[in-house]
């Protein structure tokens, strides 16, 4: 019913209110040139544009000190945002939270990346820190298992005996809850798991560190990725390899990687997070045009997909899409849709984008 009234709205003539212009700091957690937080800001950006919203973007290179430094110094030089997104480093967390907080600007953090003792000190949204309006993430534990999953299921439906390995990212939560997905999928099916090594996210690591793990495990076939920059180092690895079968998988769906398993090189790849920041800077959006989800809530949670060389097919129109603008992001809107919960998933969005008219192009 929700997802009727959704192609409703985007099909009326009458433009859709997003209310005063008002400003948004992302602070982006890696560099210019990782390709999947690029991706994530670049959707940001259209869906700021469609909804006057003003939004700059930082970066913090990939380390927790280097994007303390950036916040302080873009929070002391510049005018203060009405709001901000960020990733909390492991470590850096309350450091981070804490300046927002001095600074009196409203934040949403992405993912849940502190857990233990850090992430009982920060407490949840609104209770240490007011200005925290709560997070959006997705299940990193379940998209461990998932990947896991769906190599496991083609090694047995090809008759091969499965021998895994796992690359995972860095030392940190992030990562170490998706392995932690694989390592209990497996052990449930009785499976063993030889070793995880991390490669710090890194293609060439990953190259080098899946070398050296055939060469310790030569009965590997099975090789689990954190994430899908790391699994095209993986194929890379074995790409001498032909007389063997290998089922490698990732998590992020890379335009790449989604080729690559088309063309029955990598087997899977888990992901749909890319659409995360996009999420996030709607719900500021109402909560900024007086909202009140994030005073009832303290989060949204999203489900990520799998694709595989079996529905890789199904994803086409997602794949199609060059121009993020095609996508109507104000609709998501819980003003527009009045709905109390949001309807952030790829079958409301296929939905949408299937209901447009024949010469909007996809490219």
């Amino acid at each position: 019913m929700r997802t009727c009234w959704l192609v409703l709205t985007l099909l009326c003539c009458s433009p859709l209110y997003a209310g005063d212009q008002f400003s948004v700091l992302l602070v982006n957690p890696s560099v210019k040139t990782d390709i999947f937080w690029q991706k994530v800001s670049d959707i940001m950006h259209v869906a700021a544009e469609q909804n006057n919203v003003n939004l700059t973007t930082i970066y913090g290179g990939g380390n927790r000190h280097i994007q303390l430094a950036e916040l302080k110094q873009y929070l002391q030089y510049n005018p203060k945002p009405d709001y901000a997104i960020l990733i909390n480093y492991p470590g850096g967390a309350e450091q981070s939270m804490t300046l927002l907080e001095q600074h009196k600007v409203n934040f949403i953090t992405l993912e849940e990346t502190i857990v233990g003792v850090e992430r009982d000190e920060v407490g949840k949204p609104r209770q240490r820190f007011k200005y925290w309006l709560g997070e959006v993430f997705h299940d990193n534990f379940k998209a461990g298992e998932q990947l896991g999953k769906a190599l496991l299921n083609e090694a047995i439906a090809t008759k091969q005996t499965p021998h895994f390995v796992a690359i995972n990212g860095h030392y940190g939560s992030e990562s170490d809850t998706r392995s932690d997905g694989l390592v209990h999928y497996l052990r449930k099916q009785d499976v063993e798991l030889e070793q995880v090594v991390y490669a710090n996210w890194s293609k060439q690591e990953a190259v080098h560190k899946v070398s050296r793990l055939l060469q310790r495990y030569p009965d590997t076939n099975v090789i689990w990725c954190a994430s899908d920059l790391m699994a095209q180092g993986a194929l890379e690895a074995v790409k001498e390899k032909a007389e063997k079968a290998y089922f490698i998988g990732g998590i992020d769906w890379l335009d790449e990687n989604l080729d690559l398993i088309e063309q029955q090189k990598l087997t899977a790849s888990v992901g749909g997070h890319f659409m995360m920041g996009a999420w996030a800077l709607i719900s500021l959006v109402d909560h900024k045009n007086g909202n009140p989800y994030w005073q009832n809530h303290n989060a949204i949670k999203f489900q990520l997909g799998v694709i595989t060389q079996h529905n890789i097919k199904s994803y086409g129109w997602l794949r199609n899409i060059k121009d993020w603008s095609v996508i109507p992001f104000e609709t998501f809107l819980l003003q527009n849709t009045k709905s109390s919960e949001y309807a952030f998933d790829f079958d409301t969005l296929h939905n949408l984008l299937s209901e447009k008219p024949k010469n909007a192009a996809l490219h």
